[in-house]
């Protein structure tokens, strides 16, 4: 018999009957009686068994890394296409901190209705999109906010509202709280559940507007921060590490900025992101002032290359409807 047979019928572990085997330690009275029946070359089996267990160990490693990597990978390189014939506007929005006191709800739902009924527009969603407080160490903060059910529900059906025309859908910070305590991506699930592109916490978007493409960086935080020259993070990422890259924005400062310059012969913008959290208490508390609603918007060309940034969603969308 087998170890793990002697083991099943004596009523104890096969690890025990090993070390029985190894001479590491004594049998007890429940398995003696069955040690004649073990395998005379069973402790041959366990060193054959030892020798071939790194090979089984990352094989099952391969096999679970499979089943959870839907929470922890994603893609960094994405194509997206848009076929027209007309210059499309998209709009990059992020950091809408549902949930937290002092969000401009008006403002937001006023922009949801603008996304999705607006010829033309299409929007780009950034990290977060919820308030989120989970942390023991921030208990005051988490009692003041919506339940994050809610604020989940909130972003989960402005996404349903924009997704016919959505380019994709990120996460953040604030969000990722909860993937880090429990290992499960919410916002990768809400994405799943409404068929939209997930760019999680950064990636390369290759966008084909209709003969032409045009190559865009988003992160939600980055490096190289300066609070004197906002849009410097942005172009040192594109300078030292994705020189392809058109347009670059990077979220989370809750400060908006928006920079047109040539860079390699070519015109490029560098965006970073405003917020609905117009009243945050963080911002205070921490000396941080400036934060606003803004939505910087881009309006691109498909018959040639041509892009036309705007810091305000609404002086894009007047833009917009004059080209097309």
């Amino acid at each position: 018999m087998t170890p793990a047979e002697v083991a099943d019928k004596a009523g104890t572990s096969p690890a025990y009957v090993w070390r029985v085997i190894q001479g590491k330690q004594n049998p007890n009275q429940r398995l003696i009686p069955y040690l004649n029946l073990l395998d005379p070359k069973s402790k041959d089996m366990y060193f054959a068994q030892r020798r071939k267990g790194l090979h089984e160990h990352l094989k099952t490693a391969r096999e679970l890394d499979e089943l959870v990597a839907y929470h922890c990978d994603n893609p960094t390189e994405l194509f997206v296409e848009i076929p027209t014939d007309k210059p499309i506007a998209i709009c990059n929005s992020a950091d809408w901190h549902i949930g937290e006191p002092g969000c401009d709800y008006g403002q937001f739902e006023k922009d949801v209705d603008t996304w999705a009924s607006t010829d033309g527009l299409y929007t780009a969603f950034g990290g977060d999109g919820t308030e989120n407080i989970i942390q023991a160490s921030k208990v005051g903060s988490s009692q003041n906010q919506l339940p994050i059910a809610v604020q989940r529900g909130i972003i989960a059906l402005a996404y349903k509202q924009c997704a016919p025309r959505n380019l994709y859908v990120s996460t953040g910070n604030h969000n990722y709280w909860s993937t880090l305590a429990v290992g499960e991506d919410w916002d990768a699930e809400i994405a799943q559940r409404y068929k939209l592109v997930y760019t999680k916490h950064a990636a390369m978007i290759w966008l084909k507007v209709g003969k032409q493409t045009y190559p865009i960086l988003r992160m939600h935080k980055g490096r190289f921060n300066s609070s004197k020259n906002l849009t410097h993070t942005c172009k040192t990422y594109q300078r030292d590490y994705f020189p392809q890259a058109r347009v670059i924005v990077v979220e989370h400062d809750h400060v908006a900025a928006m920079e047109q310059y040539r860079y390699d012969g070519q015109e490029c913008v560098a965006i970073r992101t405003g917020t609905y959290a117009t009243k945050s208490d963080f911002a205070l508390r921490n000396g941080f002032f400036g934060a606003h609603v803004s939505n910087p918007t881009v309006v691109y060309y498909p018959d040639r290359d041509k892009i036309v940034p705007f810091k305000m969603l609404e002086d894009a969308i007047t833009f917009l409807a004059a080209v097309r």
